[in-house]
């Protein structure tokens, strides 16, 4: 018992550690009632998520759980509706500079992936689905998009969304954000990704190489569209690129270990829920690949 509570009092450090890198303020608004903190709020739904509680679980074992309590400095617990409300009015620009925080905490990565995978928003099993007469396959779902360390299994980048749209979309706008905060050597993507103006963008905002299998390899080189494409034809490493499936892996225990769905209705909530879990996974990998707080944080401050 006493290794679990250890293991979450790390969390709880990384969390506060998170806001401070992504300077998010103690209170979204001078007029709160100041009972409880964005930071307090920010741990228990990362905890929630860790845990894979729901939000009844969550308050029945911080009630039981009285190290942790006083760690965080909580003297009562809020209500399970005081929770809801605070994702809900967490802005959106909040949950991308605490992803994006992850960067002060991690080497800077020397080979990236991307790839996406989709989130279900109903649990119902396919049984059930069909005995009830609900279209199985068009169940609903959050569409989550992710560029992940391939080295570390670290997620970079996320975005979700729930309406059908290509994976390139998304793609462009994520390479053009890494692209400001990561410099990788390597960008690898499977066939959906195979455009010329990604490979461009590659090349150019983010000053990689992209390792990104096109489509129908038997035209000759002649015969393609593309300038960019063109130049990592000849030189396509395939063996090297199989490396791309480790983020194959990296998804799978993301859902593993924060789970195949996602039960809320409200859109943001649902994105909030995502996001949470993206945070609670890589604050995951960090205590796994044994990294010092103390010792990243000084090594942050000496660079400051």
């Amino acid at each position: 018992m006493e290794i679990i509570i250890s293991k979450f009092k790390k969390v709880a450090d990384f969390c506060y550690e998170l806001c401070q890198i992504g300077k998010v303020p103690l209170y979204f608004s001078k007029y709160a009632n100041k009972i409880y903190t964005n930071y307090q709020h920010l741990f228990m739904l990362v905890y929630k998520q860790a845990r894979k509680f729901t939000y009844e679980e969550l308050l029945t074992d911080l009630a039981d759980n009285i190290s942790l309590r006083c760690y965080l400095g909580l003297n009562e617990l809020p209500h399970y509706t005081t929770l809801i409300k605070f994702a809900q009015r967490l802005p959106s620009l909040v949950i991308d500079k605490l992803v994006l925080a992850f960067k002060k905490l991690v080497e800077q990565p020397e080979k990236v992936a991307i790839d996406s995978t989709g989130i279900s928003l109903d649990n119902a099993s396919p049984h059930y689905c069909k005995r009830i007469g609900l279209p199985f396959k068009k169940r609903p779902f959050l569409k989550a998009s992710f560029i992940v360390d391939i080295n570390t299994f670290m997620i970079l980048l996320a975005r979700f969304r729930k309406k059908p749209r290509h994976d390139l979309i998304d793609a462009k706008i994520m390479v053009k954000k890494l692209s400001k905060h990561y410099k990788p050597k390597i960008f690898y993507a499977d066939r959906c990704y195979d455009s010329d103006e990604m490979f461009k963008q590659v090349f150019e905002q983010l000053h990689a190489y992209p390792l990104i299998l096109q489509k129908n390899l038997h035209i000759p080189k002649y015969k393609r569209h593309g300038t960019y494409r063109k130049k990592t034809y000849d030189v396509f490493d395939y063996g090297e690129y199989l490396q791309r499936n480790r983020i194959e892996t990296s998804i799978d225990m993301f859902k593993k270990r924060n789970g195949h769905h996602i039960r809320s209705k409200n859109n943001k909530c649902q994105k909030v829920k995502a996001f949470t879990r993206v945070i609670a996974y890589n604050i995951d990998r960090l205590i796994r690949m044994g990294k010092n707080l103390i010792l990243i944080i000084i090594k942050i401050r000496v660079s400051y």
